[in-house]
């Protein structure tokens, strides 16, 4: 499960709260599609009404509205059977209106679209948990990263961020960040898993901080993914924030790894979160 940086802003200047085409390229799929199907829904439904307030707008329409709606939607579509026609000058200019609208619309749906499907996206899942635990004679805080598609994740690039409240001399509160050194903070491909390894020794912030110290001071763990997708070519990133109760103590995780024949590598992605003791 994803946890990303979560800020609540308030207090914004006017310009800066809306940002159409960030927002709609941050939207979902199913979000984005609802959105412009009720975008052309009430496009059509407003062109109908005003084809609909000229009776004799529309040749061979029998005066309803749905008639009225139905034409619309050929004209925004330019779809153009032949049956329905304008028949006033009133339902030209509508129409001319309403097919400049259409080209403009598809031409900012064609782009919208093809930028979301162009956009690279990461698959990085990250344990549950970062546990601080005793590891190859080190006492270490780790988590595991594992790369859910298919392909690789080349020169891949990792940066952990300790975040924690403190007061400071004027007795004033402070959210302070700290740089947590890496065992290995490059790896040159993700294929499977890695596992994260901070060494908790006296070069460490985190050195000498019991678990109720941390509680206390509310500690975060910013973790920061950048690497190049394998099939794109281009550079994907990933956030993930662990909060003070994500801390595990004294567990480990579970190997999920092994060989089969002739060196065969099987990931077990079912023991990514298993803790033991």
């Amino acid at each position: 499960m994803k946890r990303p940086f979560n800020v609540v802003r308030k207090n914004l200047p006017a310009r800066a709260r809306y940002d159409l085409y960030h927002d709609l390229l941050a939207m979902g799929w199913v979000r984005s599609l609802g959105l412009f199907l009720v975008v052309i829904l009430l496009l059509n439904s407003l062109f109908a009404t005003l084809y609909w307030l000229d009776p004799g707008a529309i040749q061979n329409s029998d005066g309803s509205w749905a008639s009225a709606f139905f034409f619309s939607v050929q004209t925004l579509g330019t779809i153009g059977y032949g049956y329905l026609a304008p028949a006033s000058t009133y339902a030209n200019v509508l129409v001319t209106i309403q097919s400049i609208m259409g080209l403009v619309i598809l031409a900012i749906l064609t782009g919208f679209f093809f930028t979301k499907f162009s956009r690279p996206t990461a698959r990085i899942d990250f344990t549950d948990n970062i546990i601080v635990t005793d590891f190859d004679g080190q006492r270490v805080l780790m988590f595991r990263i594992a790369n859910t598609r298919s392909n690789q994740i080349i020169d891949t690039r990792i940066h952990l961020t300790g975040m924690k409240r403190v007061t400071t001399a004027e007795g004033k509160p402070f959210l302070r960040f700290i740089d947590l050194k890496l065992l290995r903070n490059h790896t040159p491909m993700i294929a499977i898993s890695m596992t994260v390894i901070h060494v908790i020794d006296e070069s460490s912030p985190l050195y000498g901080m019991t678990e109720a110290a941390m509680r206390n001071c509310q500690i975060e763990f910013l973790v920061t993914t950048i690497g190049t997708d394998s099939t794109f070519g281009q550079t994907i990133h990933e956030v993930h924030t662990y909060m003070v109760e994500d801390l595990v103590w004294e567990k480990k995780f579970a190997d999920m790894l092994t060989f089969g024949e002739k060196g065969l590598r099987i990931v077990d992605h079912g023991k990514f979160n298993l803790l033991v003791d």
